[in-house]
């Protein structure tokens, strides 16, 4: 019976491994071919702007990132442009996060504060995202994270 029980949890165990793989290399897989796209920028009036912060905690060799994100307005909406000056470590399932607080600069401040915008587009360049709010003030840093392994990859505050 214990044999039994050991050689299902280890099934379970080991297939569950396995999707994590797969879904890490596919999600680098469209990290690379994501890098060969053309720079989207869009055109409106800049409000905030702010670089990644290289010197934070929670960069590292493996996760890092660098570059300028500003938010812009374009008639009554708001989005979120990285510059093209922007470069970020590869990585399988990074994600964009803005919050009204202050940038967090490592992997254990990372909290319900921080609210998602979407898959980064560009891993290394220009790309915007339309942004939910209209509330300029909701909107005081940008987070680059991966979701698949808790990661934090950089952050810049927005001024």
């Amino acid at each position: 019976m214990k044999h039994k029980l050991f050689a299902a949890m280890l099934i379970i165990f080991s297939t569950a491994s396995h999707a994590q793989i797969l879904d890490a290399i596919t999600g680098h897989a469209r990290d690379i071919r994501s890098r060969f796209t053309e720079h989207q920028v869009i055109k409106g009036a800049v409000l905030k702007k702010g670089d990644i912060d290289v010197l934070a905690k929670g960069q590292d060799m493996i996760h890092s990132s660098s570059g300028t994100w500003s938010v812009i307005r374009v008639g009554n909406d708001l989005f979120l442009q990285s510059g093209e000056n922007f470069r970020s470590s590869p990585g399988p399932d990074y994600h964009v996060y803005v919050s009204k607080d202050p940038a967090i600069k490592d992997n254990e401040q990372f909290s319900k504060a921080q609210i998602e915008v979407g898959r980064l587009l560009k891993p290394n360049g220009a790309a915007y995202y339309k942004l939910t709010t209209d509330d300029l003030d909701s909107i005081n840093s940008v987070l680059i994270w991966c979701k698949q392994f808790k990661e934090y990859i950089g952050s810049a505050d927005l001024k």
